[in-house]
């Protein structure tokens, strides 16, 4: 987490046990394959129980690196880099857990470089036209499957990570029978290229080294050994991480309502606006197109004058990005600043001076969602736009500064009405837009027609372990045509007797009706705090969902 606790990211974690005072352990070789697959960095951490310390390694295809590797190999000893500790007053692993974390996130980011690397590797592989070699029926099998998933169930991911690719290709620099290391690489439409290629080991290294990613396994062969399953498992490694980093695009009303105004509530200041429950779709482009980027450009011009934090130049104020982040310049510049810029932009307006050539962005509320929703609203003849949800009361936080102090339970009650009323339609618009072919098989609430949501809270919350909670409950009914929620608050309503987790699959008794429990989970009610309530739980839904449909694709 950040300075004001919001993630910046997620790791995997294995743990286990050392024997005392030792920084050697057997190290097991599925872990590697697991982590050349999930969307996230992994880390194999040792416990040393008696000295109350543990060691780390990020698990990389550097721990076997030069190892011999026998066939059927299940583990491989290693030994803890004696600086990766994990103590009691030393916090040194955090810096370095935090650089892993944003490495990944680049890769994410960075598909123009990966162009470069891919148009790279096809002029410099070779293309094996001609040979006939054992490998290659095998490779076909495999490339047939990804292709297949690829070009159908989830052409959505394919156009995310392989932008205008005609079909997935091969390159390999090693394939044994106990042993593989290659990349996947895009066939452009406009392209005529062979879909197998080989490279050197220099030619992968220096790839390797420029950011393309390759997979290496060390025990086994799973192109040769279990193809389909293989294949499957890279589409859902994929498809995680663009549900991960929220890589999809949306076409729905609620949900385009909810990022505009969830972004107008964090640059208000910079785009000129007061916080308002309705816009005019005029109003908002004009601050988005052209309040904010002479604001941003008014900004920058006043740090680098006055050397804010060191800065000298504008570029100093980039952070690193390749972009102006409006927020990051805003937490420095103080009231009576403020005023001073918002004073330059008002004249500016007025003089016509628009002329600028920078970018602007923010990682979590990108600016192309903010466009893509703006346009989305305007085709489909939208004037005004209304504020999804009650505004957040920040008067509140006088007596507590805890986040759930910021909505009473009146207004708590409210926004959760709000959400489970729209949620059926946004995540029907959200599955269909993105995986249409599989929508009906990626049900919300495993399918449930009837849902019953019970919530507790209060009026004020004083301690990190007192929070809302809900609990959601799914039935079928075989005669409902769309999902009717009841919502409960625990203390005033009379909830069913039979909501209890230990009904999970049975029938239970509701309204004098028989129905089947079908779905259930316990929670803290935190969601409905966030920026983004449902295009979080969206997201979270079908991480589920397309999780439990992956793996009924596996045990056919």
């Amino acid at each position: 987490m950040d300075e004001n606790r919001s993630p910046i990211g997620k790791l995997e974690a294995q743990i286990r046990k050392l024997a005392s005072q030792e920084t050697k352990i057997q190290f097991p070789l599925s872990l590697l394959g697991y982590a050349e697959r999930t969307c996230n960095p992994v880390l194999f951490i040792g416990v040393d129980t008696a000295l109350k310390k543990a060691y780390w390694v990020h698990v990389t295809e550097d721990l076997v690196k030069g190892k011999t590797i026998e066939a059927k190999q299940e583990t491989l000893m290693i030994v803890f880099p004696s600086e990766n500790i994990i103590a009691e007053n030393n916090n040194r692993y955090i810096p370095c857990w935090k650089k892993i974390v944003e490495s990944y996130q680049t890769r994410m980011k960075g598909y123009p470089q990966l162009e470069k690397l891919y148009k790279e590797l096809s002029q410099n592989s070779n293309a094996l036209i001609g040979k006939e070699l054992a490998e290659f029926s095998e490779i076909h099998n495999f490339l047939d499957e990804i292709n297949t998933l690829f070009d159908n169930s989830f052409s959505r991911i394919k156009q995310i990570f392989y932008p205008n690719a005609w079909k997935i290709g091969v390159a390999y620099s090693s394939y044994e029978n106990n042993s593989l290391a290659y990349t996947l690489y895009p066939i452009s439409l406009q392209q005529n290229d062979v879909q197998i290629k080989v490279l050197d080991d220099e030619l992968r290294r220096k790839l390797s080294n420029k950011g393309l990613r390759f997979f290496g396994y060390s025990a086994e062969n799973p192109i040769k050994s279990r193809a389909r399953e293989y294949s499957i498992e890279i589409v859902e490694s994929d498809t995680l991480r663009a549900l991960e980093y929220r890589l999809l695009p949306f076409e729905s009303d609620f949900l385009a309502r909810e990022f505009i105004f969830a972004f107008i509530d964090k640059f208000a200041i910079q785009m000129g606006l007061d916080k308002n429950n309705e816009y005019s779709l005029t109003d908002i482009k004009r601050a988005f197109h052209d309040y904010l980027p002479l604001w941003v450009s008014e900004a920058i011009k006043f740090m680098v004058s006055v050397k804010r934090n060191g800065a000298i130049s504008p570029y100093f104020l980039l952070y690193g990005k390749s972009y102006y982040d409006p927020d990051m310049l805003l937490r420095q510049i103080m009231g009576k600043e403020r005023e001073q810029i918002q004073n330059q932009v008002v004249k500016r307006l007025k003089e016509g001076n628009h002329s600028l050539s920078f970018r602007l962005g923010n990682d979590k509320l990108p600016f192309r969602t903010f466009g893509d929703s703006l346009k989305f609203l305007e085709s489909k003849m939208f004037k005004q736009i209304k504020r999804p949800y009650s505004l957040k009361d920040y008067s509140r936080l006088k007596t507590s500064g805890w986040v759930y102090n910021l909505l009473s339970p009146e207004m708590l009650e409210n926004n959760l009405r709000i959400f489970f009323d729209n949620l059926p339609k946004a995540y029907s618009d959200f599955v269909s837009h993105n995986f249409p072919e599989i929508d009906g098989k990626i049900p919300l609430f495993s399918g449930s027609s009837l849902l019953m949501v019970v919530f507790d809270a209060k009026d004020n919350y004083l301690q990190l372990r007192d929070s809302p909670s809900i609990k959601i409950f799914g039935f079928k009914d075989e005669n409902a045509k769309r999902l009717q929620t009841t919502i409960y608050k625990n203390g005033r309503d009379e909830v069913p007797s039979g909501l209890l987790f230990e009904n999970f699959r049975k029938e239970v008794k509701i309204r004098d009706k028989e129905y089947q429990m079908i779905y259930a989970s316990s929670s803290i009610l935190d969601f409905i705090y966030e920026e983004l309530p449902m295009l979080g739980f969206v997201y979270g839904e079908l991480d589920t969902n397309l999780a439990t449909y992956f793996k009924s694709m596996r045990n056919k």
